[in-house]
């Protein structure tokens, strides 16, 4: 029978020596208890006098794990003499323990009776393990702790840098070109005619650019209003003044705004007036007709020619012959076709409101039943992944922690060793400090991994499936979507649709939408709600996305949707009957088809209305059918006598 291999670890401080715990000591029983249980040892790992403090400072116990998770040997055991001699800080104990664990080492420790491979064992190991999480939420506090000392003294705390600056080091330095435009952006919004638009459309129109992700692009009104109200142009750094990645907001009490180390672009005073012009002028416009009405998916549906959200607009139309009355129309459009918007688009194009709202909850509606949206949510699932596969994946992402927090050590380390007297002191400390940062980063992402894995395993654990909870959201879609207000409704579509592609012309078929980008919302170890959705706060656990191609849908009916023209067209090349608007108007509200409001009808008792003969209302019909405005099982019905 092959024999199990093992490594033996001992340590021995100054102190220790006189203890009855010397190194030849704890070898020696070490070795004889290895013979006792035919383990073979593959390597010995020797400690002398090291403190048990840390691990940091203890070359072979760092040896012997990194051969361990390289599987050097393929080792079963680590044998110690106690575990004191394992270390003495209960941190490094448990994290060595969860390598050992992650790589099925087990560890026994000879004199104090613990053994990993039996239930005792692991009872007095899980009970250790208690402080484990803590340690790990340290991390993240550790970490924030770092940041936030750096903003508080006044540094760059990362990220892109903002336009008139580049980052230089993790600090912010002066792009001199980008800074004059800076300078002007302030200088002519607080001039008296100076708006946001006209600034944009000055710098415009006077040939200044700006360089934007490798692309030259003309400024606009929001790259104006980002400048203005960006306090780092006149010295300060202002943390969690926005709005994070995911577009969560974040709580402004939160905000901490102090003195900068970097060089300020424009003085206190030039701030101060263009401060007190936009909180003068920052009030909303009230609606003055229809106050009450929202563009559910404004800004979700993009301009097929320069990428920007489409805005709600509207045109009046008005009857003179008939009383005056007024048809308002309401339209998406891009706000950039205007030159007020700071640029210029060429998209004249408009997308009636009703018709683009109307497919899209159609769409949504049907969703569950999507091919598309079956193969995401499986995916998201993991297969029915099991509750062994999402520990196994848990173990993995705590060997790379491991490597992490061993690269911590090793920096740190270096960190403490520099000559504070060398010519080269700080650029050694600023290179060292710059790849810390990045090692806080790495383990701040592995710590977010495993927390999100940790809480699927639980779901799958619990029996709980936050999934299905977004598949019942939707088989229920309308009978949810009704009970809503319109600020609700807007609300909802923004929690999973990111954005809505357009085709720049109706296709033949009548399509409009060509494709919708969904992004889910996960929320692990709960069943999401209309309710949970509407009322999130937070980021969300994970996110499902997938895009929908439009054209692997039945077009909707809204946007097969025929004109009275070309009814009256279909008709006639299949029956060769002429039939009026009228006549149309007729069937389409006797087989209750919205027709909205008649502008054009004539005054009660003074004219008599023709009826739509029979042979015309099926030909109608069959029209009506053919552009799905009637389902086929329609059948005819007899007018009331």
């Amino acid at each position: 029978m092959r024999k199990k291999k093992c490594y033996i670890y001992t340590r021995v401080s100054t102190a220790a020596q006189t203890e009855g715990y010397s190194l030849e000591a704890q070898q020696e029983r070490l070795r004889e208890y290895a013979d006792y249980k035919n383990l073979e040892i593959a390597g010995e790992y020797c400690d002398a006098g090291k403190s048990g403090k840390s691990i940091v400072g203890r070359p072979a116990f760092l040896q012997m794990l990194d051969d361990i998770s390289s599987e050097k040997d393929n080792i079963s055991f680590v044998l110690v003499f106690k575990l004191s001699r394992f270390g003495r800080n209960a941190a490094d104990i448990l994290k060595s323990l969860q390598l050992l664990e992650d790589y099925e080492v087990d560890l026994i420790c000879v004199e104090d009776a613990i053994d990993s491979s039996t239930p005792g064992g692991k009872l007095t190991l899980t009970i250790l393990s208690a402080v484990a999480e803590i340690e790990r939420e340290n991390i993240n506090v550790q970490f924030m702790a770092g940041k936030m000392q750096k903003i508080l003294n006044g540094g760059w705390p990362g990220g892109p840098a903002p336009y008139g600056y580049r980052s230089v080091n993790k600090e912010l330095v002066v792009e001199p070109e980008e800074a004059e435009i800076v300078k002007l952006i302030f200088d002519r919004y607080i001039q008296d005619d100076g708006t946001l638009n006209g600034v944009a459309i000055w710098l415009n129109n006077n040939g200044y650019s700006r360089i934007s992700k490798g692309e030259v692009k003309p400024f606009t009104y929001d790259f104006i209003v980002n400048v203005l109200d960006n306090p780092t142009y006149h010295g300060k750094i202002n943390y969690f003044r926005r709005t994070n990645l995911k577009g969560v907001r974040k709580n402004p009490k939160d905000a901490v705004e102090v003195d900068g180390i970097h060089e300020a672009i424009i003085d206190e005073a030039l701030w101060q007036q263009a401060r007190e012009k936009r909180e003068a002028s920052s009030g909303r416009q009230e609606k003055v007709d229809e106050p009450d009405r929202v563009s559910l998916l404004s800004g979700l549906i993009k301009c097929p020619a320069c990428g920007s959200g489409l805005i709600a607009t509207k045109n009046k139309h008005v009857n003179k012959n008939r009383g005056g009355h007024y048809k308002t129309i309401h339209y998406y459009s891009c706000r950039y076709y205007r030159k007020s918007a700071g640029r210029t688009c060429e998209f004249k194009h408009t997308y009636n409101q009703t018709k683009i709202d109307s497919a899209v909850f159609e769409i949504v509606s049907n969703l569950a039943a999507h091919p598309a949206f079956e193969k995401a949510m499986a995916m998201a699932a993991g297969g029915d992944e099991s509750v062994e596969a999402y520990e196994k994946r848990m173990k993995e992402i705590r060997k790379d922690l491991y490597h992490q927090e061993h690269e911590k050590n090793r920096v740190g380390a270096e960190l403490d060793n520099l000559d504070v007297l060398s010519d080269d002191y700080d650029t050694e400390y600023e290179r060292i400090q710059a790849e810390m940062d990045d090692i806080y980063d790495r383990i701040e992402s592995l710590e977010l991994s495993l927390k999100k894995i940790k809480k699927k395993c639980s779901e799958a654990r619990q029996g709980v499936s936050s999934i299905e909870g977004i598949k019942k959201i939707l088989k229920n879609f309308g009978k949810f979507y009704e009970k809503l207000t319109s600020e609700e409704q807007r609300e909802l579509y923004r929690q999973f649709i990111e954005r809505i592609e357009v085709y720049p012309e109706e296709q033949e078929d009548g399509r409009v939408l060509k494709s919708i980008h969904f992004r889910f919302p996960v929320r692990y170890g709960e069943t999401d709600t209309i309710e949970t959705w509407i009322g999130a706060e937070g980021e969300p656990d994970d996110e499902i996305a997938f895009v929908l191609d439009c054209s692997e849908v039945q077009v909707t009916v809204a946007e097969a949707k025929a004109t009275y023209a070309e009814i009256r067209a279909y008709v006639l090349e299949h029956t060769g009957m002429k039939v009026s608007s009228l006549y149309i108007a007729q069937i389409k509200r006797k087989y209750g088809i919205d027709i909205g409001i008649a502008y054009n009808k004539p005054e009660q008792n003074k004219n008599r209305v023709p009826v739509c003969p029979v042979e015309k209302e099926l030909a109608i019909m069959d029209a009506l059918k053919a552009f799905r405005m009637l389902t086929e099982d329609t059948e005819y019905m007899e007018a009331a006598v």
